[in-house]
């Protein structure tokens, strides 16, 4: 599975990010809830599509302690 650091985060962009809310299921899920948490910080709109592929990731990965501190 693909995954995402923190620490790379300045130099994707916005609609990279996004791909991995789409591409969810390619993903760590770690590195889906940091690209999530990185768009909203950015004001990237949040809806339809979009809010529906975040639905299906979070019916299968539901929020736990750890996942709090990345959000």
């Amino acid at each position: 599975m693909k995954t995402i650091e923190k620490e790379s985060l300045e130099t994707i962009p916005s609609l990279d990010l996004s791909y991995v809310i789409f591409f969810w299921k390619e993903y760590e899920p770690n590195s889906v809830l940091i690209a999530y948490k990185e768009l909203v910080k950015r004001g990237y709109p949040i809806s339809g599509n979009f809010y529906d592929k975040m639905a299906e990731f979070r019916k299968k990965h539901p929020f736990s302690a750890a996942e709090n501190e990345v959000l």
